[in-house]
């Protein structure tokens, strides 16, 4: 990023032109981690005075903060994209019982109130999650999600023995007061295309790609098929040898809206998928 200085000013009234939307403190924050510089020197005070014409510079990639029990995965000024470990909410409750979630624990520990969920991925499943670096980028992000332009794969051991190594599952998704989500014709259309990785006497190993990206959609069209994913006894299983959800976010991909590059993210499989029989 680059930004030239249209009449003089102070650094912070600088970084206020260029993130309108970022608080005060996430900027004090930023300058103090030495983010930015102004014709190449170090900007490290917000009263730093700054002359019509100088030129602001940015960096691009910044070292990523340890958030404690959430890895890290790539951050850019846009987004941060983190591998969210089984058993933490996403973004927090409504009721605001459950205070650990990712989007609280990366605000608290980026000290940044600019950040945004633009995707969920349940609670009891594990893998990739991305979150917003500011208004500008959510808006951003929510239109490549709400258009489908966007690459996201799942692996999920379910029960039983799939019948076709390839195919698609539609349907149309809605979730009723009690959270619980059903097929019904007044519900949201829902595209899952899935592919046999390997198959075992118990189990099938499944890759999935969502084309929609409906609560749930994966778990309840697995149990549609009759085949409900291992350890989701809210939709069919029987079994839960791993006690915890057989569901991984494995891949992330899009076309960077601000960069126009495209970029690809990858979550291993949890050793206890690996466990199982899962390769």
């Amino acid at each position: 990023m680059e930004y030239k200085v249209p009449s003089s000013m102070t650094a912070l009234e600088a970084l206020r032109n260029i993130y309108p939307d970022s608080s005060r403190r996430t900027l004090q924050n930023w300058l103090k981690n030495g983010r930015f510089r102004a014709d190449g020197k170090p900007i490290e005070r917000e009263n730093t005075p700054l002359s019509e014409g100088q030129l602001i510079q940015s960096k691009e990639t910044f070292k990523a903060p340890k958030v404690p029990g959430v890895k890290i995965l790539y951050e850019d000024r846009y987004m941060i994209i983190i591998d969210k470990p089984v058993g933490l909410l996403s973004v927090p409750l409504d009721d605001g019982h459950t205070k650990r979630d990712a989007l609280s624990l990366l605000q608290l520990h980026c000290d940044n109130d600019q950040i945004f969920a633009v995707h969920r991925i349940d609670r009891e499943t594990s893998g990739i999650l991305m979150f917003a670096r500011g208004k500008a980028s959510e808006e951003k992000f929510d239109v490549l999600f709400e258009q489908h332009d966007i690459l996201r794969e799942y692996y999920a051991i379910v029960e039983g023995q799939l019948k076709d190594n390839t195919g698609t599952w539609e349907s149309n998704l809605l979730e009723l007061p009690s959270f619980h989500v059903i097929d019904t014709p007044d519900g949201k259309h829902a595209i899952t295309h899935y592919k046999v990785i390997r198959r075992s006497a118990k189990y099938t190993y499944l890759k999935l790609q969502l084309e929609t990206g409906r609560k749930h959609q994966i778990r309840v069209q697995c149990q549609m098929a009759g085949h409900p994913i291992v350890g989701d006894q809210r939709y069919g299983s029987v079994e839960n040898p791993l006690k915890r959800l057989c569901l991984h976010a494995c891949t992330l991909g899009f076309k960077h809206p601000f960069t126009g590059k495209q970029i690809k993210f990858s979550s291993p499989l949890p050793g206890a998928f690996q466990a199982l029989g899962a390769k």
